[in-house]
């Protein structure tokens, strides 16, 4: 066997040995292993490791993210003033990233913007306020501490627009975090949610698609661990990626809602658009509030 196929052949079986130990040494954590308390033990970490483990893509995918939920920056022109709620925020990347976006907008008929974002980890928002304090908008953006599942001390019809990057799939009752969502959405033509999420690729994401799926399963646990010293965690995100509905079910899911609403109506989401990025490793569902 030549030098090639020897390298070859331990990057694809290293991972997958390291994996395997760690099952063994390690319990399976629990679906629910991914509320506020497990990122309080990483917050400060939380961004190196995201961006070593995203292979620095992340920032990439979270701009999508904003140039779609915005309509190109379309929503910052309209006749009021724009309110954007940024669900699982963690350390503020999305709300920096659309305050940016804001500022950078030049149109003569931009409103004003405010964006909150709510995060269950206290150690993640005490990060994210302090990289907003640094990049002086603290004006524009506001962290609150809470839970997707039950947003009672917002109002109703509140928001313009809703952001979840890499949330949803840590939310165990992800249909109430939908509705309450919806819930405080706006309904009108221009309100959207998007939401940005990994999933496994499949057999129909070819030969890249397996690579990513290889390195979701085993190149992800192993170097989460070594390099955050939270073996458990990392445990937990491979497992929870792999546990996330297929884009489909999951567009089936948001289509499905029941949501019971102020006015006696049944509200939803339609899915207007699944982008596939990464090889089909993230996707981000861009979606509107509506009734049945």
């Amino acid at each position: 066997m030549g030098l090639s196929s020897k390298i070859l052949l331990a990057v694809f079986v290293i991972p997958v040995l390291a994996s395997l130990l760690l099952n063994i040494i390690y319990q399976k954590p629990p679906s629910d292993h991914g509320k506020g308390t497990m990122f309080d033990t990483i917050a400060t970490r939380y961004d190196f490791i995201n961006r070593v483990l995203a292979l620095n893509l992340d920032i990439g995918w979270r701009k999508v993210m904003i140039s779609e939920v915005t309509s190109h920056g379309k929503i910052f022109e309209g006749k009021e003033s724009v309110n954007i709620l940024d669900l699982a925020t963690g350390t503020a990347d999305v709300a920096i990233l659309m305050a940016k976006e804001y500022k950078n907008n030049n149109s003569p008929s931009k409103k004003e913007m405010k964006i909150l974002g709510v995060d269950p980890s206290q150690n993640m928002i005490n990060v994210g306020r302090e990289k907003i304090s640094k990049e002086k908008l603290n004006e524009e953006i506001k962290l609150e501490l809470g839970d997707a599942r039950n947003l009672d001390s917002l109002a109703s019809d509140q928001f313009n627009a809703a952001t979840m990057s890499f949330g949803i799939r840590n939310v165990p009752e992800k249909e109430l975090a939908l509705c309450e969502i919806h819930r405080v959405l706006k309904k009108n033509d221009n309100s959207r949610l998007a939401i940005l999420e990994f999933s496994e690729p499949g057999e129909e994401a070819g030969i890249m698609g397996a690579a990513a799926r290889f390195f979701i399963r085993y190149a992800v646990p192993v170097i989460g661990a070594i390099i955050s010293g939270a073996p458990r965690d990392y445990m937990h995100l491979q497992n929870s990626i792999k546990d996330f509905p297929s884009p489909l079910e999951f567009a089936s899911i948001m289509e499905g809602l029941t949501c019971t609403s102020a006015n006696g109506q049944i509200g939803t989401f339609k899915v207007e658009k699944i982008v596939q990025m990464n090889f089909g490793s993230v996707q981000l569902y861009l979606a509107a509030p509506s009734y049945r």
